[in-house]
């Protein structure tokens, strides 16, 4: 749960200084052209994904470890979550 909750730290610290550097870059700037524009909102909605998505993976490694549930991922592409109350 280490990883996977240090893993979700990361993708949120990092998308949030993405979307507010985003936002001061292209606020700074004229936006005329309809196609960045787009691509502005494109990427502050993947990046708002990303944290919303981050912010769920912290919610399981919190839940699992308080429960002391392990989530292992086997070496296959397959996942399976095994769930030991040990």
């Amino acid at each position: 749960m280490f990883w996977i909750g240090s893993g979700a730290l990361i993708i949120i610290f990092l998308s949030f200084r993405a979307y507010i550097n985003n936002r001061i870059k292209f606020h700074k700037k004229i936006i005329r052209d309809q196609h960045s524009r787009l691509y502005f909102y494109l990427m502050q909605g993947i990046n708002i994904t990303l944290i919303i998505s981050g912010l769920l993976f912290l919610m399981l490694a919190i839940v699992s470890h308080v429960n002391g549930f392990e989530v292992i991922f086997s070496s296959e592409y397959d996942y399976h979550i095994k769930l030991n109350s040990s």
